[in-house]
């Protein structure tokens, strides 16, 4: 199982911000000596190596599971049909699922690993001074956008063009900046726009409504595959217009939705796959008295710890190892991970899960009592 490591970066917000996602590496597994050695460090070096460990365990891994494969398999198979395809809005795709899964990780994953191999069979494209049509070209095949709370149309054209570094003269007009906004995407050769965070438009209001045909308008005139990712958005309004049952709207028409769903842990594959995550977490380690596979022997525990989200499970994994190096224990165990709070909203699930188990067995001891 393949990972890659995701940096410590802010939601990129322009194509800068974006590159620098694009090309940033994580920090180097830290050389470790014996731990006879390390525990005769002088006190800064045993620091110094101790915060290096907690860099590293901060980066952590993004994990291939199976799910990512899956969707990324599916986006790059629409953006081939998409390639060549005649002047009209493109199909695109809405990733749809509850918080927690891995939606946006997913896209901008896709992105930069789109981006990276258009570099690779195009390095041109990316060299400062390249051309196209007669003019000096920043090519920028990947844009992304994360929607913010009550969003105007205005707003949205104004955050593309910042991401894309237009300068603005004036206060535009919404369609002078729109047209300027669709212009740049065509010259600068956009093939993927990422929408992140479409659960922020409320559908059921006019003011929603209205973003909404303002970002179908923006993905019928360009030339791009449209990727959406949000929560609930099969009950939004995003696929219905305004949540009327009857109609269904151009979004529903033209994109096809993929739920995003947390790791179950049920059937035999099923827990196979959550074991691998597991495992391909812990392989990531650097601790000096934990042993290999024990974070796999409680794959039911931390699934229970963590709903099967996969953010849950990598927030509850990268606070235990920095624990487990600042309390000197030097491995992850089930005692410590009790000392971890994570999400409330894992947390909540993690007591009420508890609380069942503690209800039933106190049914079980009243019935043999009886």
């Amino acid at each position: 199982m393949s990972t890659f490591r995701h940096p410590g970066l802010a939601e990129p917000r322009t194509k800068e911000e974006w590159r620098r996602y694009r090309d940033s590496r994580p920090p180097q597994r830290p050389n470790m000596p014996s731990y006879n050695a390390y525990l005769k460090l002088p006190e800064d070096d045993r620091d110094d190596l101790n915060e290096a460990r907690d860099i590293y365990h901060s980066a952590l891994a993004i994990v291939d599971t199976a799910q990512v494969k899956r969707l990324h398999y599916l986006l790059e198979r629409r953006m081939k049909a998409n390639a060549r395809r005649a002047a009209g809005a493109r199909a695109g795709l809405v990733f749809d699922g509850p918080p927690t899964v891995g939606k946006s990780t997913l896209v901008k994953l896709f992105g930069a690993r789109h981006e990276n191999r258009l570099r690779r069979k195009n390095p041109e494209k990316f060299q400062d001074g390249y051309e196209a049509n007669g003019m000096l070209i920043d090519f920028t095949p990947v844009v992304y956008l994360s929607i913010p709370a009550r969003a105007t149309p205005k707003d949205l054209s104004v955050l593309l063009a910042d991401y894309l570094g237009m300068v603005q003269r004036g206060r535009g007009t919404q369609t002078d900046i729109t047209n300027h906004v669709l212009s740049v995407l065509a010259d600068v050769g956009t093939e993927l726009v990422i929408i992140d965070d479409v659960h922020f438009l409320d559908l059921s209001a006019k003011e929603g409504r209205v973003v909404n045909d303002h970002l179908k308008y923006i993905a019928n005139e360009t030339a791009a595959t449209f990727v959406y990712t949000g929560v609930n958005l099969k009950k939004s309004g995003l696929f219905l217009e305004g949540q009327a049952d009857s109609r269904a709207t151009q979004t529903s028409g033209r994109n096809t939705r993929h739920a995003v769903s947390k790791f179950g842990c049920v059937t035999d594959r099923e827990k196979i796959e959550w074991a691998k995550t597991v495992m391909a977490l812990e392989d990531t380690l650097v601790l000096y008295r934990h042993n290999p596979g024990h974070l796999v022997k409680l794959s039911s525990y931390l699934y229970d710890r963590t709903a099967g989200s996969i953010c849950a499970l990598t927030d509850l994994v990268r606070e235990s190892a920095i624990e487990a190096v600042m309390s000197k224990e030097e491995t992850i165990t089930r005692k410590l991970m009790d000392r971890i709070e994570i999400s409330e909203y894992a947390q909540d699930s993690y007591r009420n899960i508890v609380r069942q188990r503690r209800n039933a067995a106190s049914r079980r001891t009243k019935e043999v009592a009886s």
